[in-house]
């Protein structure tokens, strides 16, 4: 594939990702701040079996979003590898796309955990503790082999432009800090911010390779 494909799939696919985040945002403002994360910390089971489906409605409509989102994003950092493929960035480019590729399979499992935690709870069916704990820590695993791949990106992606430079240096020094801190110090404001760092990260992305792509296209 030439780079002025790669270059414009990597744009649509980022933009894609994106709009997936917003619709994502949407939903949750439209239903007094529910998202997924809400059911992916631990929480004593019965608890959470009620809370689930009280919110099965809306949360269906996330983890629908979320799926296409997954799979743009995936798409999109393919991409981007594809972009960078040359022989001083293979190496960054291959653990940073392995990552990538770790964080979405991590994903799709979280998501169709929560679709069966679902069925378990509609067929009133316990979810055990354990389950529950270990649906914990791989969430955790997931946002933080994201942060990886981001930060390894952030080291073979151009920095020509000043939204390059911006999108650049986010990924270096903001977005793995303010992940981290979701964790360590949990507050609703680091969750937003990381939020809205992946919405507009996306949507940076898109612009910078759709500029570049135009640029290719007229050399």
């Amino acid at each position: 594939m030439k780079k002025r494909e790669l270059y414009r799939n990597l744009s649509l696919t980022a933009l894609a990702a994106g709009l997936m985040l917003a619709g994502m945002l949407l939903v949750t403002l439209m239903n007094s701040g529910l998202t997924a994360q809400d059911f992916e910390a631990f929480a004593a089971p019965e608890a959470y079996a009620s809370s689930l489906l009280a919110a099965e409605g809306p949360l269906r409509t996330i983890l629908t979003l979320d799926n296409l989102f997954v799979l743009f994003y995936t798409a999109a950092f393919i991409f981007l590898a594809g972009t960078a493929w040359g022989k001083r960035n293979r190496l960054l480019g291959t653990v940073a796309l392995g990552a990538l590729l770790l964080t979405s399979y991590l994903d799709f499992h979280e998501n169709h955990s929560l679709l069966a935690f679902l069925s378990m709870a509609n067929n009133g069916v316990a979810i055990e503790a354990n389950t529950l704990l270990r649906h914990d820590v791989l969430s955790q695993l997931k946002f933080h082999s994201s942060y990886l791949s981001f930060f390894l990106f952030a080291f073979v992606l151009p920095d020509k432009t000043l939204m390059e430079k911006v999108l650049r240096w986010s990924l270096l020094l903001v977005f793995a800090p303010i992940g981290i801190l979701v964790y360590t110090f949990p507050s609703p404001t680091f969750s937003l911010l990381r939020y809205l760092l992946m919405l507009s990260g996306l949507l940076i992305l898109a612009w910078n390779a759709w500029q570049r792509a135009q640029k290719k296209a007229t050399a």
